[in-house]
Order: structure tokens, then sequence, then C-alpha cells
């Protein structure tokens, strides 16, 4: 892939949710349909946002029916609101799952039709409602991709809605959002951001821009995750490099794609409703171990630019950066896959529907159902 693409306004400083009010009043929007993540509930943060918008002068109606893997029933009824409000403008505050259904409740608001009509490519004809992402989380990226990720339960499997439409207009990444979020989300949330940056690097659709940004994110997080972690978010230097690191690796990805770790998260949070950011957490590692031997060069340039000083040979460095990205996993207390709960006599569908996922042919190397089959069994041991 050559071409890199982000038409989305990116602000990244604590306090700058505080600007939402001036970028509705440049724009004329008065409407809202403000998406809150219902796991913000018990913080200060949606009504503190909802009285921000009110006071700027702004009509605003809430949806906050979401689910940790958002559903497309969610997304559609988000635009049904939308509709209903007369909205001219989508605000989204929380992590994944508000900022996917979001994007997906933009395009729906606009283009009438069951949202499984729009999966894969620019399949809508009508632009979305402009959107507007404040992520609370440090992991997501999705403020600055153009993809919405939403779980079909009935056939138990998610689908992308992608459009070049979909990019949020806006994205405010305040880092204070942070201080409230529970130590274990942080973790999480940051190590989904580390996939997000090590696939983007490793995979077959990487260019010259996407590894410059999975880089830099992968060197923030290295460096900055545990102490963010450990204050429970109020190491405020730390806070602000993972909340930087998640947005550039969001951007990162969203142009050279995920691969295998995403492959079976994503088959295992809609089969069982694992949490997305722990699932790709505990994978991380024993996926880019099966496929060490096609990135050996890869992971020891990583080593080197997280590590400067490093010496050895590329068979030692990309040991080392294996090695060190397991030791951060410990150091935020990610838990074993067995903590999953997983049954083993689900693995093979588990396996089977990686290998259909649309992410699987940005694998560095193919990946068939009995390669992720191997890596699940031997997790399980």
């Amino acid at each position: 892939m050559t071409g890199f693409r982000m038409p989305t306004r990116i602000l990244i400083e604590p306090g700058c949710r505080h600007r939402l009010s001036e970028i509705l009043a440049t724009h004329g929007w008065s409407r809202v349909l403000l998406i809150v993540d219902p796991g913000l509930s018990a913080t200060v943060w949606p009504q503190d946002l909802r009285d921000h918008l009110t006071q700027a002068g702004a009509a605003v109606e809430v949806f906050d029916a979401l689910l940790p893997n958002p559903r497309l029933s969610s997304a559609k009824s988000a635009a049904d609101l939308a509709r209903d409000h007369r909205a001219d403008v989508l605000v989204a505050l929380g992590g994944g799952s508000a900022l996917d259904t979001a994007k997906a409740a933009a395009m729906l608001a606009t283009n009438h039709g069951d949202p499984l009509e729009f999966v894969g490519k620019n399949r809508f004809a009508t632009d979305p409602l402009p959107m507007i992402a404040l992520p609370t989380t440090c992991g997501t990226g999705s403020e600055v991709t153009w993809v919405s990720v939403l779980t079909d339960p009935d056939a138990h499997t998610k689908v992308s809605i992608k459009g070049d439409g979909m990019f949020p207009d806006v994205a405010l990444v305040d880092s204070d959002y942070l201080e409230t979020l529970p130590p274990s989300l942080i973790a999480a949330t940051a190590m989904d951001a580390m996939t997000h940056a090590v696939e983007a690097y490793i995979g077959t659709e990487a260019n010259p821009i996407s590894d410059a940004l999975a880089e830099k994110a992968i060197a923030l997080l290295w460096h900055h995750l545990a102490p963010c972690y450990t204050s429970s978010g109020r190491d405020g230097e730390a806070r602000n490099q993972v909340a930087r690191a998640s947005t550039l690796a969001g951007m990162a990805f969203g142009n050279a794609d995920v691969a295998g770790v995403h492959c079976l998260s994503e088959s295992l949070g809609a089969m069982f409703d694992v949490p997305h950011g722990l699932a790709n957490a505990i994978l991380l590692v024993p996926v880019l171990r099966y496929q060490r031997a096609v990135i050996v060069a890869r992971l020891d340039r990583l080593m080197r630019r997280v590590a400067p000083g490093f010496t050895g040979d590329a068979e030692t460095g990309a040991t080392a950066f294996l090695e060190g990205l397991a030791a951060l996993g410990s150091r935020v207390d990610i838990p074993p896959f067995a903590a999953l709960d997983i049954p083993g006599e689900a693995l093979g569908q588990v396996a089977e529907k990686a290998e259909a996922n649309g992410s699987n042919p940005s694998n560095p190397m193919p990946m068939a159902a009995e390669d992720y089959l191997h890596i699940l069994r031997a997790l399980l041991g």
C-alpha cells in the first residue's frame, strides 16, 4: 500500500475537550446526538460534556444503549434517534464501542437500510452526518480510522463497515479522561494500541508513513504504559504519552491494516463477548512468536527503536523485543489465555472464523485455520 489518508482534524492535549463548543460554532452545528459509553456513568465526564454542550446553546439528545462489543442494532437505533432529533452532528464519548457505534450511526442516519447492507467498503451513496470523537480509553484508535467494527450476534461474527466518509471530522484526544479509567482498562486498551501499531508494522500493507507512526507509538507505549498503569492514570506525563500513542497507532493501522491477532480477537469477541482490547493484549505475543521466522528483521528494528543502545544480531534483537513485550504485559497484569474461560471444543470454530476475517490476508505469512488452532491449543496447554 502506498497511499495514506488522514482527513480528521486532531487535537491532542489535556483539556482539549473544552474546544468542543468552539468547533460546533465554527461549523454551525447546533443539534447534537451525544453517544456515550454507559461505562462512564459513574464518572463526571458525561454530565460535564452535556453541560458544556448545553451552555454552548446546543440541543442535545443522549444515546447510551451500548455493549462492550457494539451491536449492529445499537448503530441502527442511534441512527434512528439522530434522525428523530434532526441532529446535524454526532459526538461520541467513550471507547471503541461508542466511537464505532457513532461512525456507523452517522452513516446510517443519511443512508436508510439494514446495517448489513453496508458491510464492506464504500457501500453507501450519501455522506454521513459529521461526527466528533472524544476517546476516553487509550487503545481504540477509532477516532482516526474509517472503519466501524460491529457485532452480528445472530451470526456470531464481527463485520466491518468502511467508507472514505466515515473518518471522524474532529478527534479531541484529551488525556484527562484516563484519570478515571480503571488500571485494568488502561492496561488492556493500551496493549490494544500496541497491537495496532505492531500489526500495522509487520503486515503486508505497511508503508513508510504507517511505519513511522507505528514505531513512535510502540516506543511511547514501551516506556510510558507501565508508569501510567501503576499510577492509575495520575502520572500526567505517562498519561499524555499513552493517549498520544493510541492515536498514532490508530493512524498507522487505519492505513496499513491489522493481522492475525485481530483475526483471533474479533472471533473471540463475536463468539464469547471477550473485550476486544483484553483479547488483543493476551494474544499479541503468542501470535508474534508463531510468525517470528518471517518477521525477524522487523522485530529487530523495533527493538533498536525502543532501545537505541541495543547491540546484537537480528535474531537476538527479535528475541529481546518479544521478551520485552511479554514483560510489559506482565508488569500491567495482563492475565493468561485460560482466564478467558474459552471451552476447548470451541477452538476449531474460533480458528475458522479467524481465517475468514477480512484482515487475514494482511498477515506477514499465510495463516489458515490450522495455524490459528495451533496457537489456541498451545495457549490452553
